[in-house]
């Protein structure tokens, strides 16, 4: 109906636009490992070697295929290794949390990979051992979170090493299927470094 009061409305009407063409859809995203397990390259655990002194018998209670054991060992510098499951790597299978844990005789310091949905635990854990040191590769992400400020505060942390490129993190079982490879990486990771009788801010380094 056009008139007076009823103007012709299509010229009213914006002019019809091109349609966008749609977007590929986006694979599906892998499932989450059911422990956390995802696995860091022998570089990584070199780059840190090469910033961070070892001094000491060192344990790695997620030692998984045995990535950091294997590069302390190969510098000269004893290292053992326990993880909750046999992932194939040489060591004791034992649960790190498990209030029954016994820390192995001589072991001063740890260096470890934990599962990041309990690494406040682990690095915790390892710290009421008595250890010397305490060395966790996680998420630079880690740093902010208003729930953590007060365990932070309370001292402790020493140094935190960037990586100044991302790492490639995949999960243990896809990279021994052969599901995927260890190349590229889409998330900031550091190691972080609880040093004992540590109070001062901790420092940052960056690894290349």
């Amino acid at each position: 109906m056009t008139g007076p009061l009823f103007p012709d409305l299509a010229l009213m009407l914006p002019p019809e636009r091109a349609a966008k063409p749609r977007r590929p859809r986006k694979e599906p995203r892998r499932r989450r490992h059911r422990d956390d397990w995802y696995c860091e390259s022998q570089e990584a655990v070199q780059l840190l070697l090469d910033a961070e002194r070892a001094d000491g018998l060192v344990l790695d209670p997620c030692c998984g295929r045995g990535n950091i054991p294997r590069v302390l060992r190969a510098a000269g510098i004893e290292c053992l290794g326990s993880d909750i499951r046999d992932r194939g790597f040489e060591g004791v299978i034992a649960d790190f949390l498990d209030a029954g844990f016994e820390l192995p005789a001589g072991v001063d310091e740890v260096w470890f990979n934990p599962p990041y949905r309990d690494a406040q635990a682990f690095v915790q854990r390892a710290r009421d051992l008595g250890v010397r040191k305490v060395c966790a590769l996680l998420r630079l992400a880690f740093l902010e979170s208003e729930g953590r400020l007060p365990w932070f505060l309370e001292g402790g942390l020493a140094r935190v090493w960037v990586f100044s490129r991302r790492l490639s993190m995949p999960p243990g079982d896809a990279l021994e299927s052969g599901q995927v490879e260890a190349e590229g990486g889409k998330v900031a990771f550091a190691w972080f470094v609880w040093a004992r009788g540590w109070n001062g801010p901790p420092q940052i380094g960056w690894l290349p």
